[in-house]
């Protein structure tokens, strides 16, 4: 971020997604180290949009919740996922091609007014009794 903000800062442009976790927000034990780096993020995202908005640079943040990948997969196994479904109001896990086209529009010239957000993408896991 530091080194491309100089670009964009001589362009008067650009959108910048850091890419956090539900984790940065909520926590349960033996998160301690990724919690803090994760919650982190999002705080030097916030910063970030305002030390650049002059500069018509955008600064986000997406927050991914379970996502069915290759590595959730092999860590959590069949079981876990099912714990993990039950938990998360939609039922599933969302895909990695969920997560993308937010990352996707908050990147792109659609995106000319949204900065220092951190966006959960979770299927209201995060909002759900858990």
């Amino acid at each position: 971020s530091q080194a491309v903000s100089k670009v964009m800062k001589k362009n008067k442009y650009g959108r910048i997604v850091n890419i956090s976790s539900i984790w940065g927000t909520k926590t349960k034990e033996q998160r301690t180290s990724y919690t803090t780096s994760k919650a982190g993020l999002i705080g030097m995202t916030k910063t970030m949009s305002v030390e650049l908005a002059k500069y018509n640079i955008l600064v986000n943040s997406v927050s991914p919740g379970f996502t069915r990948t290759e590595l959730t997969e092999s860590i959590l196994g069949e079981e876990g996922i099912k714990e993990a479904e039950s938990m998360i109001p939609m039922g599933r896990l969302a895909s990695p091609d969920e997560i993308a086209k937010v990352i996707l529009f908050l990147s792109s010239g659609l995106n000319t007014y949204i900065s220092g957000q951190d966006i959960v993408v979770d299927g209201g896991f995060l909002n759900a009794r858990n």
